[in-house]
């Protein structure tokens, strides 16, 4: 049996597998670059998936290349950053993988924050800002101090908090994800994240330790406004999220009291969300057929019921449902 001197001189010599999908992030893929290459743990190996990249980003991966021998680049026609990753999954010789985005950044100190953190039954997550100043300056050594263990039966807490949607910010034990087949679906342009994770966790069956620093920086491609990030399809894909959740939940046995709550908290909120989005989009471009249809979805029963029998509806609830009202209405 190890005792603990073994174990961290084992930990010492693990191989980490950096998985990036590269397409045509030409302004920022040397800062990504430079963030991963100057990790402080040595033992990693970055596998930059070029996915058809016409804007120079190709070059820029070369040129790395050249200069870092951990540095690995696949060229391969674009399919999308789900087969991106996959097929760069396939391609990893660590026992640990993690994910970074070619236009996020993520700190020196992420790999071997990640590996220290590292135990058994456990998923290590870092937390993500949008904040580069914040990234920058704020102190990683004291990261201990803001550790916190969620365990699987909190799993709704936890993605609330939104640990659990985002690739990037997630230390995954590759053998789980090679030996249980766990792909990103790429048929999907939506929610395929959120499907890996789950898919993962299944599996993996262990709970989450947070640590509740921004490790991870990642670039908002937005102007900012709602209609600008609208989908048509965006209220379906709220129900087929929460579809995926309930049967996830259901399967590892989590469909609890303190689960449902937070359930029917967050599809009611998310629902009322994509009903903005359209009203916004649809005022935007003279349109109005898609917002009617949608506000006569049945859903909307079935939720609103959930949450007045949980005791759910806070007044800004409330106020939502008043203005679900007017929007009838009004359309």
């Amino acid at each position: 049996m190890y005792n603990r001197r073994d174990l961290v001189k084992e930990k010492d010599q693990e191989l980490v597998s950096i998985i990036v999908p590269v397409y045509n992030v030409y302004p920022y893929l040397a800062q990504c670059l430079d963030s991963l290459c100057g990790q402080t743990w040595r033992r990693i190996e970055i596998i930059l998936m070029d996915d058809g990249s016409t804007d120079g980003s190709e070059i820029i991966c070369d040129r790395y290349a050249e200069s870092d021998s951990r540095i690995k680049v696949v060229k391969k026609k674009n399919q999308g950053v789900s087969a991106a990753r996959n097929d760069g999954i396939d391609r990893a010789g660590g026992r640990y993988l993690i994910f970074v985005d070619a236009d996020d950044c993520i700190r020196p100190e992420l790999v071997e924050v990640y590996m220290q953190a590292a135990e058994p039954g456990m998923t290590v997550v870092c937390g993500l800002t949008t904040d580069e100043k914040l990234w920058e300056s704020f102190g990683a050594s004291d990261w201990k101090q803001y550790v916190k263990y969620l365990e699987e039966k909190q799993f709704m807490h936890a993605y609330h908090d939104d640990y659990i949607n985002p690739p990037v910010n997630k230390l995954y034990e590759t053998d789980v994800i090679l030996k249980n087949g766990i792909r990103f679906p790429e048929d999907m342009s939506l929610g395929e994240d959120l499907w890996f994770n789950l898919a993962y966790q299944e599996r993996f069956r262990g709970a989450w330790k947070i640590i509740d620093r921004p490790f991870y920086f990642y670039r908002e491609n937005r102007d900012g406004s709602l209609s600008s990030s609208y989908r048509r399809d965006l209220f379906e894909i709220q129900q087929m999220t929460a579809d995926i959740l309930y049967r996830f939940m259901q399967n590892i046995g989590i469909w609890n009291e303190d689960s449902q709550n937070v359930y029917y908290e967050m599809y009611w909120d998310r629902l009322f969300l994509s009903v903005r989005m359209c009203r916004e989009y649809e005022r935007a471009h003279s349109e109005g057929k898609r917002l009617k249809e949608i506000l006569s979805h049945p859903v909307w029963k079935e939720v609103w019921r959930e949450c007045r029998n949980r005791k759910l509806l806070n007044w800004k609830r409330r106020i939502k449902g008043i203005c679900l009202l007017l929007y009838k209405i009004a359309s």
